[in-house]
């Protein structure tokens, strides 16, 4: 297990993992780290990567996106808000990783990480309809062992990290009496997002935060106000750098 081992390196050790997850010693070049965003190094038009296989990175995620769910994290800690984190749409496993990393350094001995994914790509739409989503030709395919090759390159890769895979359909209704303090949905389509919502919501501890990554994408935002509407939830969204969160009241 690779952790940090002296006292004030904790900060140090997950910084080096965002740096890593996105590859910012290999593509940031010039940028400040503050302002580096891997996905300039994919063609949105095209739907194809500008770079070598070997040099993508893990995760598009940006640095504050990265800061948000630290904060989350300590947040959630400071408060004892009961429950395991669960990313559900977790690609190549950037966030796993970092979530995991977030246990080491700061000595979470009580809590697990839920990687919930098709392993298969992104599912294209059956009750939504027009979810433009459903016209990308880059269905974001990342195989289970691929994900499981990432995380055991960082020495994370162990019993405390579970994996749920399969359509989100088919598996998230399976996955028990769990108690969640940290769900971050990462399934950019109306239907994968609703699904995200309706299973896993109900698991989550109040105090607990949710942090969904596609707000800017039309038919995840719809699904999330949906979901709010039909239950009733009035917490404060929150938005940073593209990503929406609210702390479950």
């Amino acid at each position: 297990m690779l952790a940090p081992t002296e006292t004030g390196m904790g900060d140090a050790y997950v910084d080096l993992i965002k740096r890593s997850i996105t590859n910012y010693g290999y593509l940031g070049g010039d940028v400040p780290f503050e302002n580096y965003r891997c996905v300039i190094h994919y063609e949105l038009t095209e739907a194809q990567w500008k770079i070598d296989p070997i040099a993508r990175p893990i995760t598009l995620l940006s640095k504050k996106q990265l800061d948000l769910i630290e904060q989350c994290v300590l947040s959630i800690e400071a408060r004892g808000v009961p429950g395991d984190f669960i990313e559900a749409g977790i690609w190549r496993g950037g966030v796993i990783i970092l979530m995991r990393a977030l246990l080491a350094a700061n000595n979470i001995k009580a809590r697990k990480v839920f990687a919930a994914d098709s392993f298969a790509g992104i599912p294209k739409n059956v009750r939504a309809k027009g979810d433009p989503v459903d016209q990308w030709r880059d269905r974001w395919i990342a195989p289970l062992d691929e994900v499981k090759q990432n995380i055991a390159r960082f020495g994370l890769l162990d019993d405390r990290i579970e994996f749920v895979p399969g359509f989100f359909a088919d598996t998230l209704p399976h996955i028990g009496d769990q108690k969640f303090a940290l769900m971050r949905l990462d399934s950019d389509s109306y239907d994968s997002v609703e699904e995200s919502l309706v299973y896993l919501y109900p698991l989550l501890s109040p105090g607990g935060i949710v942090i969904i990554d596609d707000w800017h994408l039309i038919g995840c935002k719809t699904a999330v106000m949906n979901y709010r509407a039909r239950h009733g939830i009035t917490d404060e969204i929150k938005v940073h750098d593209s990503n929406a969160y609210w702390i479950k009241s």
